[in-house]
Order: structure tokens, then C-alpha cells, then sequence
């Protein structure tokens, strides 16, 4: 019986790899940082990791020829150097880290890069790098969030959004790894605003200093997290990818794609 091979190449051997000839890479970036009292350090990793791995199996079984390459742990995190070790690089290391995997994945002739990411302080860097990548012929790439493509019927499990360790991350964590929840520590932290009215009135941008924008390292109400939403919205995501990366896997190469 002919066996699915998963696309993740850690699990994988080279005949295995050779078998795939794969087509998409998924490129999974998480990070290694302080989420509050309730939530461990791998909090992004762990549930960047779930989708990236898990979609890529599926989109194999449908069909497609995806590989994930191994998930980043490290990535940037210098306005949380307030807090014992975020694990961070320097913006151009990160950069050239994401240039050099997307170079080395066009050697073996994968020229559509999915980059999923897990850590709010990693967009505006990684889509910098899709603009000076975008000045080589014949490559695509676009950039998805952990929960980027769960349907919205999911994502109305939320009740209270934040954007760092409240209800949908703990959520998460609590369906993927319980056991390393703290839920006696489960709490409301407001995010502080910045004493400056018209820092709050316009759409002014600048680096929050994460030790004055959160001092606990959570922010908002993890009060109504529950496994049951965590699992929802994840497994949402994991199809909702999966699709992604069947269709970028089977499209026909042109010179005009994805038009």
C-alpha cells in the first residue's frame, strides 16, 4: 500500500525526501520569550508549530507536495530585554537567516515559500525580507499568521482578543500542552497605555517597550480560555492551510502566477 509521506523533513529520510519532490516549503517562525505567570516560553513555537506540521501532513494526503522545514525558535525580541531570557537575534541576523532558507530551498528547486509565523514582532521584519526577495525572477512567497486561515465561524469563540498571553494563546497552549499551564495563574492583566495623549489618538508608530506595556509579560483577560476554543480555532487553521498549500502545490508553473 502506498504510504502519504508527511512533509516534515525532520521525520523524514532522504529517499523519502527525494520520493516527495516537493514543490511548496513551509517555513514555520515561532519564538522563545516570557508569556506571563500561566503560559510557558514556548508558548508561540508550540502552537506555530501545530499548524505549520499539521497542515503540511494533510495537504500531502490530498494530494500535494509540501515539505515544513524545522520550526525557528529564536527570533526577535529585542523590546523585551527587560525580561530574563527572550531569546532574540539582531534584525539583520533574522533577515538573512529567512533569505538564506528561501535561497537554499530554490537550490533544491522550490521556488513557492509559505512563511507562517507565531510572534507578533516578526511581520513588518519578514515582510521586509519578501520585498528585497521580490527582485528575483520565479520565486513566490507570501506570509500567513498561526491562525490566519481559521474560518471566522471559528474565530468567534474568542470573547476577550489580546495580543500576547490572554484568552486565544492560553487557549491554545491549553490544548496543546496542559501540562505545562499554570491555570491557578490565569488572570486579567491590562496592557498599559502610553501617558501621552496623542500617542493614544493617532496611529503613531513606535516599539512598545514590553516591560512598560506589560509588566507581567500577559496581557488582557485569559479569564474564559478554555481547551475546547484553543482546539477549535487550531484545527481550523490546520484545514484552512492545508488548502493554501494544496493550491500553490498543484497550480501550473506560468509566468504570470499567482495571476
Amino acid at each position: 500500500m502506498h504510504r502519504t509521506l508527511s512533509g516534515i523533513l525532520e521525520e523524514m529520510t532522504i529517499d523519502d525526501v527525494r520520493s516527495l519532490a516537493p514543490n511548496v516549503a513551509v517555513i514555520p517562525i515561532g519564538s522563545t520569550e516570557p508569556h506571563g505567570p500561566a503560559l510557558p516560553y514556548g508558548t508561540d513555537s508550540f502552537q506555530v508549530e501545530y499548524v505549520a506540521y499539521s497542515s503540511t501532513r494533510k495537504a500531502n494526503e490530498w494530494g500535494g507536495r509540501v515539505v515544513c522545514l524545522p520550526t525557528q525558535r529564536v527570533s526577535l525580541n529585542n523590546n523585551f530585554r527587560a525580561f530574563p531570557f527572550a531569546c532574540r537575534m539582531q534584525v539583520p541576523t533574522f533577515m538573512n537567516l529567512l533569505t538564506d532558507l528561501v535561497s537554499m530551498c530554490r537550490a533544491e528547486n522550490v521556488h513557492r515559500i509559505v512563511f507562517i509565523n507565531g510572534h507578533g514582532g516578526n511581520p513588518d521584519v519578514i515582510r521586509a525580507v519578501q520585498r528585497d526577495l521580490a527582485a528575483q525572477d520565479g520565486l513566490f512567497t507570501c506570509l500567513i499568521g498561526t491562525g490566519s486561515c481559521a474560518s471566522a465561524e471559528a474565530r468567534a469563540v474568542w470573547e476577550n482578543r489580546s495580543d500576547h498571553a490572554g484568552e486565544e494563546e492560553t487557549s491554545q497552549v491549553m490544548f496543546l500542552r496542559p501540562e505545562l499551564v499554570r491555570e491557578n495563574r490565569i488572570a486579567n492583566n491590562p496592557p498599559q497605555r502610553p501617558k501621552l495623549k496623542t500617542l493614544r489618538e493617532f496611529q503613531v508608530d513606535f516599539v512598545r517597550p514590553w516591560h512598560l506595556y506589560l509588566p507581567t509579560s500577559a496581557g488582557g483577560d485569559a479569564r474564559k480560555a478554555s481547551k475546547k476554543k484553543g482546539e477549535t480555532v487550531l484545527n481550523s487553521a490546520v484545514e484552512g492551510m492545508a488548502r493554501l498549500l494544496v493550491e500553490l502545490s498543484q497550480a501550473e508553473n506560468s509566468e504570470t502566477f499567482p495571476y
